[in-house]
């Protein structure tokens, strides 16, 4: 009896077990990407949430949810950060933006646990099966409903394993994503599932084997396709480091154009290249500096400085027309004539839009400006420009929705994470671009504001990259892109 009464007394609570043991999953993830904690955490949750197995079913429902919150919110805080920029008068919405989300992204897991519990409860076979088809269909969905917000998903612990990530030519992050949970929750069946042993080894070995197949692929890929390059193309990435809350003061406005300005010059002499290519971050331009002469005449100043022979400017800007304000990307040739733009088109909710703004009745709200939506994914082609397909900000978190028709030669990703400081926010956001890359075998060029601003191959691996919170010209030969993946034919 008294052994009993100890081991009540030693029992961890499972919400407070499943709320640490979501907040030590978010280690997995960005900058720290350790996957071994995330394969102990997702083992020990699975352990946890069957143990509630005989109670009453809201008990896995809380469990799912508080897993789901510890996770999001310890590896999405980084998003109040945008309202701590130096002259923001919504700072007292801190907890509420820190918060919010994750409240709302728990509902996934939430729904996930819920129906194991329905379904299939205990730790039979069949409930380890569910488990891991449940929890991929919330990580799906999450990624996928409504706006989307396929951020931090459990296949990206791979991150900082390179060979690991080929699988995501093949089947993209999703595929991923339910290899991993299905690995990281076989340890915990192996042990404690209640099915005969044998079965349970051969689940054991088989996860084991997973893993070691995907890395043996991956190597194997990496192997047979080392970097190539265009030698006919230079790219060139400006990163001006612009603080935010300087970004739009209409005092400094010249002074941050004569910064960015300041860093467009020739580093190296490449003298086979034909074409050089200056991309520019998210909203370097605006249609103040592209209607004003003098602006104009100074950036035609610093391209005149280049020696190829023919010039071209991908810059983020913000336009403004009939129809409003436009979040885009411009093409300039070397005489800064007015080539093309593209408008973002999966703009970012509460911050480039408001749902059901005219439902709202508050001021703040009703008069909120916002972006004109683009039409979606596009290839760009112009004389002596590789074909390219350009995605502005965020646009880059979304498997299969990057390259436009026909396929373009690469990637181009203009982005500002200055907002968030030095939080895992710019690095979880950097590694996006590198699984886009590898999904669609295509080489991704993404430039920053603040940094980091990167240039990835076909294949994941980093060709050039500068800090964060630092100014940099990067310059580098454009890689080339690798025959269709299998993935990018799914889509």
């Amino acid at each position: 009896m008294w052994k009993e009464n100890l081991k009540n007394q030693l029992r961890v609570n499972p919400f407070f077990a499943s709320l640490v043991l979501g907040h030590l999953a978010a280690y997995g993830m960005g900058p720290y990407y350790a996957w071994p904690v995330l394969l102990i955490c997702l083992s020990l949750y699975w352990v946890n949430l069957t143990s509630l197995a005989d109670d009453k079913t809201w008990k896995s429902f809380l469990s799912g949810f508080l897993f789901g919150f510890g996770y999001f919110v310890s590896s999405l805080w980084w998003i109040g950060n945008a309202l701590l920029v130096g002259g923001n008068e919504f700072k007292w919405a801190y907890p509420f933006a820190a918060g919010g989300l994750p409240l709302l992204l728990a509902i996934f897991p939430m729904i996930a646990t819920g129906l194991i519990r329905l379904f299939a409860k205990g730790r039979s076979f069949t409930s380890f099966i569910v488990f891991i088809a449940a929890m991929f269909l919330a990580e799906f969905a999450r990624g996928t409903m409504f706006t989307g917000f396929p951020w931090n998903l459990f296949g990206m612990s791979w991150t900082d394993n390179l060979a690991m990530l080929q699988i995501l030519s093949v089947g993209g992050v999703y595929l991923l994503s339910a290899l991993t949970i299905f690995m990281f929750t076989a340890p915990a069946f192996a042990f404690k599932g209640k099915a005969h042993r044998a079965l349970r080894g051969v689940v054991l070995t088989l996860a084991i084997g997973c893993g070691a197949g995907l890395y043996m692929f991956g190597n194997m890929r990496l192997a047979e396709h080392p970097t190539t390059y265009n030698k006919d193309v230079v790219v060139q990435m400006i990163q001006p480091n612009i603080p935010q809350e300087d970004k739009w003061n209409s005092g400094k406005r010249w002074d941050n154009f004569r910064n960015t300005l300041s860093l467009i010059e020739p580093i190296d002499n490449w003298q086979d290249a034909k074409t050089r290519v200056v991309v520019m971050p998210e909203t370097t331009l605006t249609y103040h500096d592209l209607q004003t002469e003098q602006a104009m005449e100074s950036l035609h100043g610093r391209i005149s400085g280049y020696s190829e022979k023919n010039i071209y400017v991908l810059s983020g800007a913000l336009l403004r027309d009939d129809a409003g304000y436009h979040n885009s990307l411009i093409v300039l040739d070397k005489d800064l004539n007015f080539l093309e733009s593209f408008d973002k088109f999966h703009l970012v909710p509460f911050g480039e839009y408001i749902p059901f703004q005219n439902y709202i009745p508050i001021p703040t709200v009703t008069q909120f400006s916002g972006f004109v939506e683009g039409t979606g994914p596009r290839t760009l082609t112009h004389p002596n420009l590789p074909p390219f397909s350009p995605l502005v900000c965020y646009e880059v978190i979304f498997p299969g929705k990057v390259a436009g028709t026909p396929r373009p030669d690469w990637l181009v990703n203009v982005t500002n994470d200055a907002w968030y400081g030095v939080s895992p926010g710019p690095f979880q956001h950097l590694a996006h671009a590198q699984y886009r890359a590898i999904e669609e075998g295509l080489p991704m060029v993404r430039v920053a504001q603040t940094g980091v601003s990167a240039v990835f191959d076909a294949y994941g691996r980093v060709t050039a990259v500068s800090g964060l919170n630092g100014q940099a010209n990067v310059e580098t030969l454009l890689p080339t892109p690798a025959p269709a993946t299998i993935y990018s034919q799914m889509h």
